[in-house]
């Protein structure tokens, strides 16, 4: 598999999540999927195929769309591909009511089987940070 097809189920995964799109989302993942993310996180933890990605896509909604319009939701993604992986460099952004924000770089490592994606990991660069600005807004 050449490295434009390596990135392109990843692609469209971060197109999907800028636009809030259900389908497009869930056609990038392969069945067995594992989405991993920060244990802290108030939708973290391993989840596990389409069940899973139903839970992680809820929990990251129903937490971070009222601090993400649509402008903010460009995530300036850069991938690269490696072997069977694709890591992607991107940011991370969030704004509050009372003008205070976060900026963020994080890093994700896909790995893919047939085409799609089975094996997703989300590194922030500052999970505490997310949580306290999550805390503040309770």
């Amino acid at each position: 598999m050449g490295d434009s097809e390596m990135l392109a189920p990843v692609r469209k995964l971060f197109q999907a999540a800028a636009r809030r799109d259900a389908g497009g989302y869930f056609a990038a993942y392969h069945t067995d999927v594992v989405i991993s993310e920060a244990p802290s996180l108030p939708y973290g933890g391993d989840h596990r195929g389409a069940e899973g990605v139903m839970r992680h896509a809820e929990g990251f909604r129903s937490t971070w769309d009222r601090y993400q319009p649509e402008a903010s939701r460009d995530l300036q993604p850069e991938f690269l591909a490696v072997g069977d992986r694709v890591i992607v460099l991107w940011r991370f952004r969030a704004q509050g009511k009372g003008g205070d924000s976060i900026d963020l770089p994080a890093i994700s490592v896909y790995r893919l089987c047939d085409g799609a994606i089975i094996e997703s990991r989300m590194f922030h660069f500052d999970t505490v940070q997310l949580v306290r600005f999550l805390s503040s807004r309770q």
